[in-house]
């Protein structure tokens, strides 16, 4: 099996890491939302955006590809292809991003998927950890003195 990325902060969600070249785009939103990226040392990577993107904040997915399954997603369309991802993403611990219009990937977890229709969403366990962990970074900014008010 192949091994999970950590995205690099500040780095465009649909190019997480340095070195990767977008192999294919499967879905796009003024930005791509969904594709299969490839590094230096060609193993592959899924991309997907889970919340469409249309915000300020948006959260992005990623998992490890073998060569066959990059191959096998770059052969299929329409609802077969949106099926697929959802099962190889559904299967798996993922990789996770939240990321800033502006600043690109702001905050990285770990998380699965719950299975729900029309789409998978975050695991309510995940979500809540990741508001937590936020929410514990926003507090500790806070009490620095150099950001009292």
């Amino acid at each position: 099996m192949t091994e999970q990325i950590t995205p690099d902060l500040g780095a465009l969600p649909w190019k997480p890491q340095r070195g990767m070249k977008l192999v294919r785009e499967l879905n796009r939103w003024d930005v791509p939302t969904a594709g299969i990226l490839r590094n230096w040392r060609r193993q592959y990577l899924l991309f997907r955006c889970l919340d469409g993107a249309s915000g300020q904040y948006s959260v992005w997915a990623y998992i490890a590809l073998t060569p066959a399954e990059a191959r096998g997603l770059m052969a299929l369309e329409g609802e077969e292809l949106r099926q697929r991802q959802a099962e190889l993403m559904g299967d798996r611990t993922l990789s996770l991003a939240v990321a800033e219009e502006e600043s690109g990937i702001i905050h990285r977890f770990t998380g699965r998927l719950k299975q729900s229709e029309p789409e998978p969403r975050l695991d309510p366990a995940v979500g809540q950890r990741v508001q937590d962990e936020i929410e514990g970074e926003a507090s500790a900014l806070r009490g620095m003195p150099i950001f009292a008010v």
